[in-house]
């Protein structure tokens, strides 16, 4: 286990906001997968929506997969097989948390979740959900992300206390290659991550609760058993002071396990009065790697000062802002301001152009989403946003992404879920066509 000691910050000042350009042209479909996958309060806390760096849609050429994380009990797999049409997949075991689809070269789809990363489901055969083999061989710690190379390697990071990783090899039926722990100064975790030629990128923030009988609580609803109902539980006093977001890069990770380098990309820990339990507060949204190469942070910010639990559940959503950082691995990275946004996805089609998917609102609760797109290495423009329609309030919506081994397509493949505390039973796929 080694020490978080290679750290630099990247906190960039000049952070101009993008010039807006014509609107894009698109098509846009939506349509339900299920009513009957997400939040039905039949148990559990009804995070079902929790996980949003993880992978929740895959297109691999023609097929398309759907993950849904069932009362934030068990997952289940459903695979697209026509317009408004999908075949349910297997329930697979009880889970503490989400879980991340990933596809290999040869179409296989595998799912890794499980306490602390402790399990991966491999199906078979390409395009079938019927025929699959749940292995436990490692264990990772929570909050984790996966990401799956060229090669069929699996790299899968997250943790709380630290950064716990570990590497499945394809060229032998996905046994653990290798695996390491990397030492945090703070709690962090929801890493989004990539693996690519060999480097390895995780894409973090802050995650430790501070407690104190100064600090605000929650009431949270939770199924009540023994009515069939629901009751409201307490929470204790404290609050999450997310203040930070962290790129991890390792050049080599196979070949050295601990070179693992921290840049600090986001900051607003000028804002945290810990006696007060004041502060603004941070999130990673996206982590990209382009077919040049080069690495794509999306992060957003709101310095408006909150004492609420979570700080963004007291704080306005317009003064949200909403950044997309470019550079070479391991940095440095320019930022750019995209607006008043809370997160945001990337896709890169063939043709070289990049595609903005942005959310208007609050974590956990947004209320729209909104489509530009804008030429590769001209970064500092975009074009104007346009609001998608048919999405009413919903949690964190996903895209088909590289980083899980989807192939690159000319449309892009969306999932979401309705909003926590509303219809997040109800899963939604969406396919957005640039023109």
């Amino acid at each position: 286990m080694t020490v978080d000691r290679n750290y630099s910050i990247n906190v960039n000042n000049h952070r101009p906001d993008v010039v807006r350009g014509p609107k894009a042209g698109f098509n846009w479909y939506v349509a339900r997968i299920t009513d009957s996958a997400g939040h039905q309060l039949s148990g559990g806390s009804g995070a079902s929506g929790w996980g949003y760096n993880q992978s929740n849609i895959i297109r691999f050429e023609e097929d398309v997969y759907a993950l849904s994380w069932r009362d934030d009990l068990t997952l289940c797999v459903f695979r697209r097989i026509g317009d408004g049409s999908w075949e349910t997949g297997p329930v697979l075991p009880p889970v503490p948390q989400n879980g991340n689809l990933l596809v290999d070269s040869s179409g296989r789809l595998h799912v890794i979740s499980g306490d602390e990363a402790s399990w991966h489901v491999l199906f078979d055969v390409p395009g079938r959900l019927n025929c699959w083999e749940l292995r436990r061989r490692v264990r990772g710690d929570s909050r984790f992300g996966a990401g799956i190379d060229s090669r069929d390697r699996i790299l899968v990071a997250g943790g709380l206390e630290h950064l716990s990783w570990y590497v499945l090899e394809g060229a032998c039926d996905f046994a653990c290659l290798l695996e390491g722990a990397f030492v945090h100064q703070r709690a962090r975790g929801y890493q989004f991550v990539v693996f690519r030629d060999g480097s390895a990128h995780t894409f973090c923030s802050d995650d430790y609760f501070l407690p104190g009988e100064g600090f605000p609580n929650q009431t949270i609803t939770v199924p009540d058993s023994s009515t069939g109902g629901v009751r409201q539980v307490e929470t204790p006093h404290g609050i999450y002071p997310t203040v930070r977001a962290y790129y991890y890069f390792n050049a080599d990770l196979l070949a050295q396990p601990n070179a693992w380098d921290c840049t600090v990309v986001a900051d607003v820990s000028d804002t945290f009065d810990e006696i007060e339990g004041t502060r603004g507060t941070v999130d990673h949204q996206d982590l990209f790697v382009d077919a040049e190469g080069l690495v794509h942070l999306i992060y957003f910010e709101n310095r408006q000062l909150s004492r609420e639990v979570w700080a963004a559940t007291g704080q306005d959503s317009s003064q949200s802002r909403l950044y997309h950082a470019v550079g070479s691995p391991g940095g440095p990275f320019q930022s750019w301001c995209l607006g008043a946004f809370n997160s945001g996805r990337l896709y890169q089609t063939l043709d070289g152009r990049f595609h903005y998917l942005l959310t208007c609102g609050r974590r956990g609760s947004a209320n729209s989403i909104w489509y530009a797109s804008g030429e590769s290495g001209d970064w500092g423009r975009i074009s104007d946003p346009v609001q998608l329609s048919g999405i009413g309030p919903l949690w964190h919506l996903s895209v088909s992404s590289v980083r899980s081994g989807a192939s690159i397509e000319a449309e892009i493949d969306c999932y979401w879920t309705g909003p926590f505390g509303g219809n997040s039973n109800e899963v939604y796929f969406g396919r957005l066509t640039p023109k």
